[in-house]
């Protein structure tokens, strides 16, 4: 329900709407119809501060390039399984010419039987807007490619629970990806994330390990650096999500959104319906030392996810 919040909001706006036609209707019970219809009111306009409250929280405003440095573009994208190879995709990766390029659900293995069986190189990796720097996750479903160097990257998975009696094929399992990228000024610390999704309640339950886990790496890389650190990918996680929000306040961490609100990611069934059924929970969160310049979302790629596009100023001052 987290996911839909907008939806109910606007379900619940326009049951508010039909009970305000009921005001000049004629009823046997008027005072009570009347009471109702305030406390629906009332709860539709308390739930919506709350939650504008609530995301706004950790949320900074966009900042202005103040030096001739070129910022650092990062895309962030759900594949779903698309192949890396495909047209649209690489037109769009070619237009964008990003420094970096986070993937989710890249199911690498099939990416690479994919490449071969077309004879074409693995990985794409300095070509076809694809930077030349490549790390895959020990699972295969997180991929960067990243214009800078990499000094050093781990991977690592957190296990997950099958629900008991599950009959379909489906790997409880996530990993989380950390890696150090040589920028040229100051290194940039990057977390890749990709909760499961909390459809039911064991799986809901594995989101909660995996965020444990990424407050716990997140305490390091601030124990450690203190500073450019930038996590990102599909959280699963809606702006309002208590859990995301205190991810972000316990590691001093801020984020923003696209035109300053947050907006449709992932979508359901079919992209013309993603004003209906969508969801925004591809995220990211960067430490308060890197400026956010832009936030804003890709076109449709055929995917069920729309690209996810930041770009942070390169910080200047080299760490301790």
């Amino acid at each position: 329900m987290s996911f839909f919040l907008r939806q109910f909001l606007a379900a619940g706006l326009a049951g508010c709407l039909a009970g305000t036609a009921g005001l000049f209707m004629r009823h046997r019970l008027a005072l009570l119809y009347k009471t109702v219809w305030a406390l629906a009111v009332l709860s539709l306009v308390s739930l919506a501060a709350l939650t504008a409250l609530r995301t706004v929280d950790n949320t900074v405003s966009l900042a202005r390039l103040d030096s001739d440095a070129r910022p650092i573009k990062v895309i962030s994208i759900n594949l779903e399984h698309l192949f890396l190879g495909d047209r649209v995709l690489k037109a769009f990766l070619e237009k964008e010419n990003a420094d970096i390029i986070v993937i989710q659900e890249a199911l690498w293995w099939l990416q690479e039987r994919r490449w071969e069986r077309l004879g074409l190189p693995v990985g794409n990796a300095g070509s076809n807007g694809f930077p030349e720097h490549l790390v895959v996750g020990e699972l295969g479903g997180l991929v960067v490619y990243s214009r800078f160097p990499v000094l050093n990257s781990d991977s690592r998975i957190i296990e997950g629970a099958l629900r008991p009696g599950a009959n379909v094929y489906y790997n409880a399992d996530r990993e989380l990806l950390s890696l150090t990228l040589d920028t040229g000024t100051s290194p940039l610390h990057m977390l890749v994330i990709h909760p499961d999704s909390p459809r039911t309640k064991s799986r809901w339950k594995n989101k909660r390990r995996y965020f444990d886990e990424v407050d716990r790496v997140l305490a390091d890389l601030q124990d450690t650096h203190g500073e450019n650190i930038l996590a990102i990918g599909d959280w699963n996680s809606s702006p309002w999500s208590g859990r995301f929000q205190e991810t972000l306040a316990e590691n001093n961490l801020v984020t923003a959104y696209p035109d300053g609100w947050p907006q449709t990611t992932r979508f359901f069934f079919d992209y013309r319906l993603h004003w209906i059924l969508g969801a925004p929970v591809d995220q990211f969160a960067v430490s308060k030392d890197l400026p956010v310049l832009n936030v804003s979302l890709g076109p449709h790629i055929g995917s069920d996810h729309l690209p996810l596009i930041v770009e942070i100023s390169r910080s200047q001052s080299p760490e301790n």
